[in-house]
């Protein structure tokens, strides 16, 4: 009798675990501006060119100048005149902070506050963190929002993505 009740217990808490798991799924499906505007920020310092599908229209629309290729070409010059790669340009964000505040329900103005560092790749960020090596960099950045087609989009003059 003993070995039902543990089973039945047992097979509980599995189907309690796999119902949470598909509510916490369809719960990080809903898209924020604090979301959009974090995910943009890791991509920005990641030098990921995802980060374009996070711009708005007035960033992206521009087919001459083109602004995420024109980003990453110049971080690419950098890198080279400094005599690395490209790839050591890359810079992990971590400690992300972000406050929200709606002008509007399709304008938002969010607060991002947190810490860069070198990662090279996330092997090498991961390792950096957990023995405390390599500089950190303060980040903290106001970040324009407008909902396009359903998803919040970066606008404006975010971090120094349009600086020639």
């Amino acid at each position: 009798m003993d070995s039902g009740s543990k089973f039945l217990t047992f097979t509980s808490v599995i189907m309690l675990a796999l119902i949470l798991q598909v509510v916490l799924a369809v719960a990080d499906q809903r898209d924020d501006p604090e979301k959009a505007a974090v995910e943009f920020a890791e991509a920005y310092f990641w030098l990921d060119p995802s980060m374009a599908g996070r711009l708005c229209k007035d960033l992206t629309g521009n087919a001459e100048n083109p602004a995420v290729q024109n980003y990453l070409q110049r971080i690419d010059q950098e890198a080279r005149s400094h005599g690395y790669g490209f790839n050591y340009m890359k810079q992990g964000l971590f400690h992300i902070d972000a406050k929200t505040t709606l002008k509007d329900a399709d304008t938002a103005i969010v607060t991002l506050k947190g810490e860069r560092r070198r990662t090279i790749n996330p092997v090498f960020g991961l390792v950096a963190r957990w023995f405390f090596m390599g500089e950190t960099h303060p980040v903290e950045e106001t970040l324009n929002l407008v909902r396009e087609g359903g998803s919040w989009k970066v606008c404006g003059k975010p971090f120094q993505l349009l600086d020639s």
